[in-house]
């Protein structure tokens, strides 16, 4: 049915129809290249084609003896046999008759345009795609009026999305578009939703390259394509991109009223945006609702290092807004604070659903944003305008897959996570990491985080819920326990786990690996290398180490942080730091470092600092820029008795680490 619409010919004149299909055939035949006669029964056979009569034009068109007719006269004939033909669905038939007109219709190239294109259109008929796309390819649509032009257009769509050809099925759609005179007209056109889609999916040195082959058209959609692109390089903090291409706009397009008025309201924008005072900061945390009493504790380590820096006679303006724990409130303060205050930096990000979308309008803009919790987003969506405090998900697993550490833990991995963002971000980096340092990934489990007992979905990753598939191990097994009268209290576990890994990575938060953790030794995977993230640096997670197996983490070293900083808060606040507020205290001194001794006059100048900058140090680490992103320096750790303890990975033996004699 779909394929059906491209093209319906009944009842439709043979030379002046308009809009019946993508069939088509000469509007104004050429007297010059046509003997009077020929034309004049031409005439006649068009006139009971229009009356519907086809097999009488058939006829009539049959009557007309080759051997009496030129070349081209002979290609004409055939041309309209084979329009007749494909209106009476006989389309093999039409093919053979255009097969034969195209070699004699050298003489009128509207014709042979005409006749590819008909052939193309018969081709896809039977459901020749390539063949179809091979025809059309023949055409010189140059040779065509704007009617067959608009039908060759329409029909190369068509081909190029079924046969996956974007950057091809982007020119077609562009030519179908470009008598359109302005967006109005462009986003009333159904076809410009199909451009935009295949256009954003081209790579950018693709779309620069269209623009360029179309540069000297002037079609207002190739502009308009450009403008949305200049964009996309905006909030990408492509800044340069988006200028230059901004200028070519210009250029090329500073006649057309509604494209020059874009780039002047841009540029404006951007010479807005660009503006930075170098002293505000923007701090945004949940300071009421369930959340206040995490984001008021993050308050005070943020207080503590600006009144560290006040006594040195360093100065900084905070602006302190209230999320209230909701992302998308977080994310409208940003935009408040970048507009009414010119912060250089915004501090937030407390947790993970309010940093992304927090961060995602600080992108936008171009500051620079300082994330107190990790943001689960592709690798490819952050940028240098992003320091995650606690580490990324790509710092961890950068630091997993190390030589030292595979070297201790093995090179047979697995992996447990959670449904959700969180997982999705953790696994694909897995997996993409796991692939390049070769380490083979023999299990993958995602678990719900609202079940409660995690027994069940463990079973699987340890070869132990389908216990048919080893049921003659069972049946054996379950012989030596009677004969040996071995009785369970605690539950029927015969069948010992099938364990193909030496490690597993479980970057869940204390209180899910609470709930998973214990599974493995209920289930007689005792002394299994398990492994974490930041957030099992929990005094809960580590009470219970002693009874969980082997523990380790991936995180900041357990070092002692300078002293100073701890002196420093107890004489204020009389408390101990906790890793809330060291954190929060860590993000000022990083912006600090940043800031500090430098004469930034506009975002480009920081954007372009924080690009040419190789570290950054804080209190907790280091983070280095790699790849575009900054990746903090974490360490493994293990649990041990209560206490987390940094490990020596150069005591290491083939499935653990060694104790120390």
């Amino acid at each position: 049915m779909k394929k059906r619409t491209i093209i319906i010919l009944m009842m439709c004149s043979v030379f002046f129809w308009q809009g019946c299909g993508s069939i088509s055939v000469i509007n104004r035949p050429k007297e010059e290249i046509y003997s009077a006669e020929f034309l004049a029964k031409i005439n006649e056979i068009k006139e009971i084609y229009k009356g519907g009569n086809l097999e009488l034009a058939r006829q009539k068109l049959l009557s007309l003896k080759e051997e009496t007719l030129i070349p081209v006269e002979r290609a004409k004939r055939r041309t309209l046999l084979g329009v007749i033909l494909y209106s009476q669905k006989n389309y093999e038939q039409a093919i053979f008759n255009f097969n034969l007109a195209v070699p004699d219709s050298i003489q009128d190239l509207e014709l042979t345009a005409s006749i590819y294109l008909n052939l193309a259109s018969s081709y896809y008929k039977i459901g020749f795609v390539q063949q179809a796309y091979d025809s059309l390819s023949l055409a010189n649509e140059q040779n065509l009026k704007r009617p067959e032009l608009s039908k060759f257009y329409k029909l190369e769509i068509k081909l190029t999305d079924e046969l996956g050809k974007e950057r091809e099925k982007t020119l077609a759609l562009i030519n179908y578009l470009s008598d359109k005179k302005n967006s109005t007209e462009l986003k009333s056109e159904h076809f410009f939703d199909q451009l935009m889609g295949s256009f954003f999916k081209l790579e950018t040195s693709q779309k620069l390259n269209i623009f360029n082959d179309f540069g000297d058209k002037n079609y207002f959609v190739v502009g308009y394509l450009a403008f949305l692109q200049v964009e996309k390089f905006y909030y990408s903090s492509q800044k340069q991109d988006a200028r230059n291409l901004l200028d070519w706009i210009e250029d090329r397009y500073g006649s057309t009223a509604e494209l020059k008025n874009l780039v002047s309201s841009f540029k404006f924008k951007i010479e807005n945006y660009a503006k930075m005072n170098p002293s505000a900061i923007g701090v945004v945390l949940p300071l009421s609702g369930d959340k206040q009493l995490l984001g008021k504790r993050s308050l005070i380590g943020i207080d503590s290092k600006i009144k560290q820096l006040g006594a040195k006679g360093q100065r900084y303006s905070l602006y302190i807004e209230d999320s209230r724990g909701e992302p998308s409130v977080g994310a409208h303060i940003v935009k408040k604070l970048i507009d009414a205050y010119q912060v250089s930096v915004i501090v937030g990000g407390l947790f993970s659903d309010e940093a992304t979308d927090e961060y995602l309008e600080a992108k936008k803009h171009g500051v620079l944003f300082v994330s107190l919790s990790q943001i689960y987003l592709p690798k490819e969506q952050k940028d240098h305008l992003l320091i995650e405090i606690p580490g990324s998900v790509e710092s961890q697993i950068k630091r997993l897959f190390t030589d030292d550490v595979l070297n201790t833990f093995g090179r047979r991995a697995a992996i447990v996570y959670p449904k959700g963002n969180r997982g999705k971000a953790y696994i694909d980096e897995f997996w993409r990491v796991a692939k390049e340092k070769g380490v083979a990934v023999n299990g993958v489990l995602e678990y719900s985080k609202e079940l409660t007992d995690y027994r069940e979905p463990i079973k699987g990753l340890l070869g132990l819920k389908y216990p048919r598939e080893r049921q003659e191990e069972e049946d054996l097994l379950k012989e030596i326990y009677e004969l040996e009268g071995h009785r369970s209290t605690r539950r029927l576990q015969i069948l010992r786990p099938d364990i193909s890994f030496d490690w597993v990575f479980v970057p869940a938060f204390p209180n899910e690996a609470l709930q998973i953790l214990p599974s493995f030794n209920y289930l007689d995977a005792f002394n299994m290398n398990l492994i974490g993230g930041p957030s099992w640096r929990s005094q809960s997670l580590a009470k219970e180490s002693f009874k969980l197996g082997k523990l380790y983490m991936i995180g900041d070293s357990v070092e002692k942080i300078n002293s100073e900083f701890f002196d420093s808060f107890y004489n204020l606040y009389k408390l101990k730091p906790k890793l809330i507020e060291v954190r929060a205290f860590n993000s000022l001194e990083i912006v600090h470092s940043i800031l500090n001794k430098n004469s930034f006059v506009s975002r480009d100048d920081l954007d372009i600092y924080l690009k040419s900058k190789k570290e950054l140090s804080g209190i907790t680490g280091k983070w280095f820029l790699s790849d575009g992103v900054w990746m903090k320096e974490l360490v493994p750790l293990k649990l041990r008795a209560g206490r987390i303890e940094n490990v020596d990975l150069s005591l290491y033996s083939e499935g653990g680490i060694k104790e120390k004699p």
